[in-house]
C-alpha cells in the first residue's frame, strides 16, 4: 500500500492531513503515533476508504483504493474501529459470522468455507470457550478480541486497528498486542494500528509513522527513528532513550 500526497479536510475546511507520503510494508506491523489531534485516526480513515482525501491517493495492490467496489475492498482489508457496538445478547459466534458477509450473496446459506474461517478466527483469538456467550458478558479485552475475530473472518491480507488497546488495563493491552504480533508472524497479515503508548509501539512495530498536526514528522524502523529529538518535536516531552539487553529499546519521560 502506498500513501501518495494525501491532504484531507472535514466540512469545517480545517486541513487535518497535509501532504502525507508513506508506505505500508507487506507482512509487517506499522504503527501510527502522535499526540491527540495529530491526524492518526484521520489517516487510518483515509487508508480504509472511510474518508475521501481532497488531494492525493492511496494505492492498494496497484489500484486506487477509492476505485474498489465495497465488497471487493472488504475482501482486501479488515478494520477494527475504536468504538464498536452490537446487540448485548448477540453471541460471539454470531458476530464473527458477520465477517463473512463480503464473501456471500444476500440469501446464500453459510458455506463450509464460512464455517472454516469463523472457527479459525475464534480459535486464533482464544475465544473457543466463549463462542456461545453473549458479548455483554465478556471482559473488555475479550470483547476487543471478538471484534478482531470478526475482521479475521473476512479473510483479508490487511488488518487495520484504531487504538486497539484503549480503555483496557495493562494485562489486556499486552494480550491484544501479543495477538497482533502472532497474526503478523504466524499468519502473514499486514497490520496497521494507531497507538498512544510509545514503548508499546517500539516493542510491537516493524515500522512507525510519527505525526504531528496532520504532518508526517518521521517514519521508519523504531530502533532508528525514535530519538529524544523526535520525542521533543512530536510530543514536546524530554525523554531518555534506553537500550536493555533483556527488554530492548524503550524511552523514559523526564519532563517537559
Amino acid at each position: 500500500m502506498e500513501i501518495k500526497d494525501i491532504s484531507f479536510s472535514y466540512q469545517d475546511k480545517v486541513k487535518r492531513l497535509h501532504d502525507v507520503e508513506a508506505s505500508i510494508h507487506k507482512g509487517q506491523i506499522t504503527t501510527i503515533l502522535g499526540p491527540n489531534g495529530s491526524g492518526k485516526s484521520t489517516l487510518l480513515g483515509v487508508l480504509t476508504n472511510n474518508l475521501q482525501p481532497q488531494i492525493g491517493q492511496v494505492i492498494l495492490d496497484g489500484k486506487a483504493i477509492n476505485t474498489y467496489k465495497p465488497k471487493e475492498l472488504a475482501k482486501k482489508l479488515g478494520v477494527v474501529h475504536q468504538q464498536n457496538s452490537a446487540p448485548a445478547d448477540m453471541t460471539v459466534e454470531k458476530l464473527v459470522y458477520y465477517g463473512r458477509l463480503p464473501h456471500r450473496n444476500t440469501f446464500s446459506p453459510q458455506s463450509d468455507k464460512d464455517e472454516q474461517m469463523v472457527n479459525w478466527a475464534i480459535e486464533c483469538t482464544g475465544l473457543s470457550e466463549k463462542r456461545h456467550d453473549a458479548i455483554d458478558t465478556l471482559s473488555g479485552g475479550q470483547q476487543q478480541r471478538v471484534w478482531i475475530a470478526m475482521a479475521l473472518a473476512q479473510d483479508t491480507p490487511f488488518l487495520f486497528l484504531d487504538e486497539p488497546t484503549s480503555n483496557l488495563d495493562i494485562y489486556y493491552q499486552y494480550e491484544i498486542l501479543e495477538l497482533v504480533k502472532q497474526l503478523c508472524e504466524e499468519h502473514g497479515l499486514t497490520i496497521v494500528m494507531v497507538l498512544h503508548d510509545i514503548n508499546q509501539a517500539i516493542q510491537y512495530s516493524h515500522h512507525i509513522i510519527a505525526m504531528k498536526e496532520g504532518r508526517v514528522i518521521e517514519k521508519g524502523n523504531p530502533q532508528q527513528i525514535v530519538t529524544k529529538q523526535l520525542m521533543q518535536e512530536v510530543y514536546g516531552v524530554n525523554v531518555v532513550v534506553k537500550n536493555d539487553t533483556d527488554v530492548g529499546m524503550y524511552i523514559v519521560p523526564i519532563g517537559i
